[in-house]
């Protein structure tokens, strides 16, 4: 279960900042991510994507799917070249996801991905990485509140209820709730493994609302949003509300990432980009960069 993975876009965010600057300094680099020439030559671009992270990449009766799988593959169709997709096991934190993924690779061996998908596309957290390439925002994300109207009739979260509310555990969400208003609903909390298990918890009546990011409420509900109406929130007091969602590949690999930069401004103007997301049940928003 890759809980670290869904929560690591904020939380994880702050420890990533803080020992990147350790984690570049262990290990020798095996071999370097290709940059454009050899991808081109070679004819495949080798692509990481997060172990059962719905609805990004996750395994449908044995085949690997999700939205960030979809556009990997679009991206490497704009390329002209096969996507070799691969599902990584998450790190204690981004930094190490990079350092394996895409500059230095596993202490155990394996070939390096030429890019790592759903990565936190944040000018601080680049700099803390610098044998990384943040690059190509895809995707803007928010938190949202999923609620049972019957029990929950507004959505502003200084408004609560005294209803239990579920959200994945240790996750920003879960920090908001915890300290809102003095802890006044820290017994009501409910605590999940994953958004997923949280929409559980809503639908089978468990839990009056439910705090995550979006898209993984919006996935997780599908139709059932009519019965439980989901609404863009902000955290005041937490680090961001919202963040970008791009991609890395190693340092040297630069002309690599314009050229699939180049790629995700056309997916997204020509409408391919909004149809993948759509086709899991997510409405896109491209990042305010690339508008």
């Amino acid at each position: 279960m890759a809980i670290v993975t869904r929560r690591r876009f904020l939380s994880g965010l702050t420890a990533s900042c803080a020992s990147a600057g350790a984690a570049s300094t262990l290990g020798a680099a095996p071999a370097a991510a290709r940059p454009l020439d050899e991808v081109m030559e070679r004819g495949r671009l080798r692509v990481a994507v997060y172990r059962e992270f719905p609805p990004f990449s996750f395994q449908r009766d044995g085949t690997l799917v999700g939205i960030d799988v979809d556009l990997a593959r679009a991206i490497a169709g704009k390329l002209g070249v096969k996507a070799d997709i691969y599902e990584q096991i998450p790190g204690e934190t981004v930094s190490d996801d990079l350092r394996v993924a895409v500059w230095r690779g596993s202490l155990f061996g394996g070939e390096l991905a030429d890019i790592m998908m759903h990565i936190p596309y944040d000018k601080r957290f680049g700099l803390m990485n610098p044998e990384a390439v943040l690059f190509g925002p895809y995707h803007q994300e928010v938190f949202a509140l999923a609620r049972d109207p019957q029990r929950v009739r507004s959505a502003v979260l200084a408004t609560l209820p005294d209803e239990p509310i579920a959200v994945e555990i240790d996750s920003v969400p879960d920090f908001f709730l915890l300290g809102l208003q003095g802890g006044r609903l820290r017994s009501r909390i409910i605590h999940c493994p994953t958004p997923e298990a949280a929409i559980e918890k809503l639908t089978a009546g468990e839990a009056a609302a439910v705090l995550a990011p979006l898209s993984q409420v919006q996935a997780a509900l599908g139709t059932r949003m009519e019965q439980f109406p989901v609404t863009t929130v902000t955290l005041p007091g937490m680090m961001t509300s919202s963040w970008n969602i791009g991609m890395a590949t190693k340092e040297n690999s630069r002309d690599l990432a314009y050229s699939i930069g180049d790629a995700v401004t056309a997916l997204t103007e020509d409408g391919t980009m909004a149809k993948i997301f759509a086709a899991y049940g997510v409405t896109h928003t491209p990042p305010p960069l690339v508008e």
